[in-house]
């Protein structure tokens, strides 16, 4: 997760605040003008500015403004539909034709928590997709029906295997919600690597060093400042790796080969061996809690267990232990009313897209 700007970034213009609901408005606005239907425009912007006000900034307008850039340049189709490809009781396979990765995510979900209501468990894989954003948003559309849900998707090849030296899979990120009663919904939302490969973008693009561990070179060895965006010669690290390459562990690794497995087996849809740059495939299960015991009682025990681990002895008095999303839910609390910071590179590309397409900036 981003962290906040300083009052000094804030101040001298570095980052400005904008307000979430005319950010959500401005994107459906680009889309619709690029022949995005109000409908799917809605949804992709929702996702996007959803992801900013989290402050998971790197999937956020960045992404939106990239996603645009694609559609002009005849990589994503901004008309289709996603279409159903088969379906059973408590399954599908959907397509998301060379649409907008994240419409067919979001009709994928759905159709998962729609399942799940039937039959108890419901799950949905994507092919033909695209990116779809921050995977997260998925898992909380089952969390706010009284549902747990799991998304995962498969990602062009940018992390290395244990031992390996080229890049081999993708970031392939896990994301799961469960509800609770009155404590917040638990939320997990993670890459396989050892950070998404935006971070590292990000970096580059704002001139930072990146931490000995997250890349490595051609060569396997450690890279601490990030590479160009157009520099294919390195590779993320998974999960579990040591700073300094050394030693095998297969906990990330064997993470992002169940997330091929899932996301681009399953289904059919393609996995590493096979995807085309620019490809993702994905898969999305919701579970009808109230099927298996009293959805209050279940909330219940989920507050007993946050608090269990919330009130944990911190060997830091001055860092409370907290929760996987706990940092992204203060930044929705805190984002929601003081506005979204966004750099100014990205508020001039965003304005300068408004203006080139012929509708007002409303940031």
């Amino acid at each position: 997760m981003a962290a906040e700007p300083t009052p000094e970034q804030i101040a001298s213009g570095e980052f400005v605040r904008v307000d979430g609901a005319a950010l959500r408005e401005q994107m459906a606005r680009l889309f619709v003008l690029l022949k995005v239907s109000e409908e799917h425009a809605a949804i992709a912007s929702d996702i996007l500015v959803a992801s900013d006000l989290r402050g998971v900034d790197t999937h956020g307008v960045v992404t939106g403004l990239r996603y645009l850039e694609q559609i002009e340049a005849g990589l994503i189709d901004p008309t289709v539909t996603p279409r159903l490809v088969r379906e059973s009781a408590g399954s599908a396979v959907v397509s998301n034709a060379g649409g907008l990765g994240v419409v067919g995510a979001h009709m994928a979900m759905r159709m998962a928590i729609e399942k799940a209501r039937a039959t108890g468990i419901g799950h949905v894989g994507v092919v033909d997709g695209r990116h779809i954003g921050m995977v997260g948003y998925y898992p909380m559309m089952a969390a706010a029906q009284d549902m747990i849900g799991m998304a995962v998707t498969n990602a062009n090849r940018s992390v290395r295997p244990a031992r390996g030296a080229d890049p081999r899979f993708g970031t392939n990120p896990i994301a799961f919600a469960a509800p609770a009663g009155k404590e917040r919904p638990f939320v997990l939302d993670m890459a396989t690597s050892t950070v998404a490969s935006g971070k590292v973008r990000r970096a580059h693009a704002l001139g930072l060093p990146i931490p000995r561990g997250w890349a490595v070179d051609s060569e396997g060895r450690p890279l601490e400042t990030p590479p160009g965006a157009r520099d294919t010669s390195w590779a993320l690290t998974p999960i579990g790796e040591s700073a300094d390459g050394e030693g095998v562990n297969y906990k990330g690794y064997g993470l992002a080969v169940m997330v091929d497995i899932l996301a681009g087996v399953l289904a059919g849809g393609g996995s590493s061996a096979d995807l085309d740059y620019g490809s993702n495939m994905s898969w999305f299960m919701a579970i009808d809690i109230g099927q298996m015991r009293p959805i209050e009682a279940f909330k219940a025990d989920m507050d007993r267990l946050i608090r269990y681990f919330a009130e944990t002895r911190p060997s830091d008095p001055a860092k409370p232990v907290i929760l996987p999303g706990d940092p992204e839910a203060d930044a929705f609390e805190y984002r929601s009313k003081a506005g979204i910071p966004l750099h100014r590179d990205t508020l001039a590309a965003l304005r300068s897209r408004a203006q080139v397409l012929g509708t007002p900036s409303l940031v």
